[in-house]
């Protein structure tokens, strides 16, 4: 059998892999990040890609008397928040450096990209393997 009959199985689990690397990654913070908390946001840190720029939002709060300015782990192209709004977050107690901001989006739907990348990876295994 020639390599390229497993690249399709390579990517599949490729994609299943990267799917529930996001979704543990989302789970674990959610779980850490206990505390609620009301911080300004202070600008955006700017990753640029090659399909664009994701902006990461940086925060600055107080917590246990302590000030804190910390990094938001997840990048979007697009906020509905701007410098100097107010966000509610949610960091972890052990780690003040470690938020979690609160979404217009529900958890369950934040949870739904990595599910559908994992489905997306059966998907594409089983339509090139599965004979009917």
């Amino acid at each position: 059998m020639s390599v390229f009959y497993y690249l399709p199985a390579a990517l599949g689990i490729l994609f299943i892999v990267v799917g529930t690397y996001h979704g543990w990654k989302l789970r674990a913070l959610t779980r850490h990040c206990k505390v609620a908390a009301k911080g300004t946001l202070l600008g955006f840190e700017e990753k640029k890609m090659k399909s664009g720029s994701l902006f990461y939002p940086v925060v600055q709060f107080t917590a246990q008397g302590t000030t804190y300015k910390s990094r938001y782990d997840y990048g979007d192209s697009e906020w509905k928040i701007v410098a100097g709004d107010t966000v509610d977050l949610r960091y972890n107690a052990e780690n003040p450096q470690e938020i979690y901001l609160d979404h217009e989006q529900s958890i369950w739907q934040q949870y739904a990209s990595p599910f559908f990348i994992i489905v997306g990876g059966l998907i594409f295994i089983a339509a090139y393997y599965v004979v009917l």
